[in-house]
């Protein structure tokens, strides 16, 4: 008898090789969290109670049919149209394994939310990215359609994921670009990720979805609900049933269904105020870190982005007093720090740290 081990079971080698997740928040209550951008606005009430009165001896409605109701309502689309997630992330992994898969192809437009890129590697698509450079952070039309286009070696890409506002750059890809690029791909489906659209300013216009374009957003980070995780799609009929093929039966939970119902109601009236309440916020953060001589590159939502060639060590600084900011390395930005709003007492502890590692 042989004293070899047999080989076990061996997932598939795309897996192996992803990376790790790196994202902001999941720190103790005892840490100054700048690294995520999240309201501060306390979640109305109505969606608390809602979700406390959920009836968890039930199972939820398998496809949250009443939650895309009330989201179809909110946008004046068809509920055939609503996906329902634990989150927009679920549905990023979701519509990578629908649309992607061996032998497919998926384009970035980078620096972006890393969750676009290991979701199309999962499923065994190869990635793409088309990279915009600071400080602007535009990306030009030649170089979308430059890996848009189909060869001998790059299939046409199934997917396009596009942020906007994007994450971690802090501007929009105008409209009138993402409808020309859909217009003359029709083969590529593109992503438009609109998960932190509600928090930045009215100037920035939400695209609608198309034949070739889905929509994503979040309900989560408006009313500061991360821990409940909920985030939807928009899309013709077709795709949506694509993307609700690959999700399993009641991924959305019920006080999450519940609670979503009630936000989607109250964010038209909701936003507003939102928005205005983060911009104050925002402005009082980047007057404080203005005393200490640091201008934003970038300015939007719920974020300041600062541009430092000294990011790394000076976000370990923090990190050692208890306050966490966003180092950028992750997205291709190692000289790069995102700053998300917090209270206003917290912003101004964050200026007296950062003014006490200055002198030293």
């Amino acid at each position: 008898m042989s004293d070899r081990t047999p080989p076990g079971p061996e997932p598939r080698p795309e897996l192996a090789a992803l990376p790790p997740a790196i994202h902001g928040g999941g720190h103790p209550p005892s840490v100054l969290d700048f690294s995520t951008g999240v309201s501060l606005l306390p979640t109305p009430p109505a969606i608390l109670e809602a979700a406390r009165d959920a009836d968890l001896a039930r199972y939820p409605d398998p496809t949250a049919t009443p939650l895309r109701a009330a989201i179809a309502e909110l946008h004046g689309v068809s509920p055939a149209g609503v996906v329902a997630g634990a989150g927009s992330i679920e549905l990023v992994w979701a519509l990578a394994r629908a649309f992607g898969g061996s032998g497919r192809r998926g384009v970035v437009l980078a620096p972006a939310f890393g969750e676009y890129e290991r979701a199309l590697a999962a499923s065994g698509a190869r990635v793409d990215r088309v990279c915009a450079e600071p400080p602007g952070f535009e990306w030009r039309m030649r170089d979308v359609e430059a890996a848009l286009a189909d060869s001998s070696d790059a299939p046409a890409p199934a997917l396009l994921f596009v942020c906007r506002p994007s994450n971690p750059c802090l501007v929009s890809p105008p409209r009138d670009f993402v409808a020309a690029i859909a217009a003359r791909h029709p083969r590529t489906l593109v992503v438009v990720d609109e998960a932190f659209l509600p928090m930045f300013g009215d100037g920035v216009e939400p695209i609608p979805p198309a034949p070739n374009v889905a929509v994503l957003r979040s309900l989560t980070k408006v009313f500061a609900l991360p821990g409940l995780r909920i985030g939807y799609l928009l899309a013709v009929p077709a795709v949506a049933a694509a993307v609700q093929a690959c999700l399993p039966s009641w991924n959305v939970s019920a006080p999450a269904q519940a609670a979503g119902i009630v936000a989607a109601r109250l964010l038209p009236d909701e936003a507003p105020r939102v928005r205005a309440a983060i911009a104050a916020l925002r402005r009082a953060l980047a007057d404080g870190l203005a005393t200490l001589g640091l201008q934003p590159v970038g300015a939007g939502g719920p974020f300041l982005l600062y541009q430092r060639p000294d990011a790394a060590v000076l976000c370990a600084a923090l990190a050692e007093r208890g306050v966490r900011l966003r180092h950028l390395a992750s997205f291709g930005l190692a000289d790069h720090i995102r700053i998300g709003v917090r209270p206003a007492p917290e912003q101004q502890r964050l200026v007296a740290i950062w003014r006490e590692l200055d002198r030293r």
